[in-house]
């Protein structure tokens, strides 16, 4: 059973129509009703292309539901454009104190997320007030189909997809490690592959701000936010994240784009844990002969148990996997044909081509 509250709130109106706003909103709401009476309310409200705030037209239902968020498709009836439209989603069972630190943590989102400015992660177009008590972040709305979607139809990905879709991670690990932000939830769930082969990180959720007093780090005592599948040793030991962390993730990730298969798999998250801190993985040439030694050299020492023998940064990552990524062939049903020009890949192209003549150790990306 979804112990989770839908979270649509009840702030819809149509043309001509007064606003109307949840308890506390300002205008009246009528008689209290219970969670479950509520939320089916609200979700009910959104049909019939009802406005979320006079300006979001959201679709009937939504388009995802993950732990502590519910994103739903829509319009900006101003703008005439695509959107995204996070909401959280509440626990039934959460105090006020739960529900504060999910809206704390779900404002530094927004944050980070804006002050990320890459064409590897969605843009931000807008959010509600802080103190609304159902908050709402509106996003550029991604198409295509998740790593982890992918995988499990075609079960691996060939050697050049697979470091692809690695070397465009670690170009936004590298702005977000610039920008002394760590994602802390890397994983194939959280890479969307476009139509036209460009790779979005999603959810910052999770992301820790490192040194800074601008962002609070919003965690649960004694929960170590992540996925035990993708976290490293010293994040699952200590509750310490380093941009060293990201890495080990990525390591994880480019493990199971190359064999199908994670890491460690155990009954339990505890168990899986616990593999990380004290087992050493089975190599990916054991699993994939066909992978080169020197990309299998790369995974291994992603997943290196201490941080100081991990590479020393996603730029590092990149050099060693963009000589992969060649001739990299069709995947049908998920990019556009090849016959289709792409004005992305058009434009990667020419910025390729700045100080080609030039080769440096570190890429300007």
């Amino acid at each position: 059973m979804d112990r989770s509250e839908s979270t649509i709130p009840s702030r819809f109106r149509t043309p001509g129509s007064p606003d109307r706003r949840l308890d506390g909103g300002g205008v009246a709401s009528g008689p209290k009703k219970t969670a479950g009476e509520g939320a089916a309310e609200r979700m009910a409200e959104t049909r019939g292309g009802r406005l979320l705030d006079g300006r979001y037209r959201l679709n009937p239902t939504p388009l995802a539901r993950g732990g502590m968020g519910e994103v739903w498709e829509g319009r900006d009836v101003r703008l005439g454009r695509e959107v995204a439209v996070k909401f959280i989603r509440f626990p039934s069972d959460a105090d006020a104190d739960e529900r504060a630190e999910l809206v704390r943590r779900f404002v530094r989102e927004a944050r980070v997320t804006a002050e990320l400015q890459h064409p590897g992660v969605p843009t931000v177009f807008d959010m509600s007030a802080e103190d609304e008590e159902h908050p709402y972040l509106v996003m550029q709305r991604v198409h295509g189909v998740s790593v982890s979607d992918l995988l499990a139809e075609q079960e691996r990905m060939s050697v050049g997809w697979a470091s692809g879709v690695a070397a465009q991670a670690c170009a936004v690990l590298a702005v977000a490690h610039r920008a002394s932000l760590v994602h802390r939830d890397l994983k194939p769930a959280n890479l969307m592959l476009e139509p036209d082969g460009t790779v979005k990180v999603l959810d910052f959720g999770l992301a820790v701000a490192l040194g800074r007093s601008d962002m609070s780090q919003i965690t649960r005592d004694g929960h170590t936010p992540g996925t035990p599948a993708y976290m490293a040793p010293e994040q699952l030991l200590a509750g310490t994240t380093t941009t060293l962390s990201d890495l080990y993730s990525l390591g994880c990730t480019l493990y199971e784009m190359l064999t199908g298969q994670r890491v460690f798999t155990a009954p339990t998250s505890f168990a899986v844990a616990s593999k990380q801190v004290g087992e050493e993985p089975s190599g990916v040439r054991k699993l994939r002969p066909d992978v080169p030694v020197e990309l299998a050299e790369v995974v291994g020492a992603l997943l290196e148990k201490r941080p100081e023998d991990r590479p020393v940064g996603a730029v590092e990552v990149y050099e060693r996997l963009i000589g992969f990524t060649e001739d990299l062939e069709p995947i049908p049903g998920i990019l556009h044909p090849p016959s289709l020009p792409s004005p992305q890949r058009m434009y990667g192209a020419a910025l390729s081509r700045v100080f080609s003549k030039e080769r440096t150790q570190q890429p300007n990306l």
